[in-house]
């Protein structure tokens, strides 16, 4: 198991990751409008040419930073439950837009590419936040089944 200190220095690291992609938004060299067959909201934009990224994915990356880091502030224990929270969250978001991109007949690398940011992040933080815990409970449906 991860020690509490590591725990609290991760969801640190990870609020600041959050805001840095949120500060990328904003930063006119690495953004560029959204193209014209794409149906664009107010203030979307292509991240790096290949993430576009709207005003809700700056509101849901700014919180979870700000969420992040008062817990990686206050204990471990929340940091813990932020990362296990925020895991889920963009675990439940990568499907959720893998299957819409399946379901748009989207080039398949093309969809696991953009999709593949909130693949690996919700990956490590449920990794991290699971990784030795020992209370949490593993097989009981198949042992109380068997006894």
């Amino acid at each position: 198991m991860l020690s509490d200190r590591a725990i609290r220095l991760t969801a640190f690291v990870f609020a600041i990751l959050f805001a840095i992609v949120v500060i990328l938004g904003y930063i006119p060299s690495l953004n560029a409008p959204v193209h014209q067959h794409h149906a664009a909201t107010a203030g979307e934009h292509m991240l790096m040419g290949r993430y576009a990224i709207s005003l809700i994915d700056d509101v849901t990356h700014g919180v979870t930073a700000i969420v992040l880091l008062v817990a990686a502030l206050l204990s471990a224990r929340y940091s813990r439950l932020a990362l296990v929270a925020f895991g889920w969250y963009y675990a439940c978001d990568a499907v959720f837009y893998l299957v819409h991109g399946v379901l748009q007949q989207q080039p398949v690398v093309a969809n696991l590419v953009l999709n593949l940011p909130h693949v690996v992040i919700s990956g490590i933080l449920l990794g991290l936040a699971y990784y030795g815990r020992e209370d949490v409970p593993r097989g009981q449906v198949a042992s109380r089944a068997a006894g």
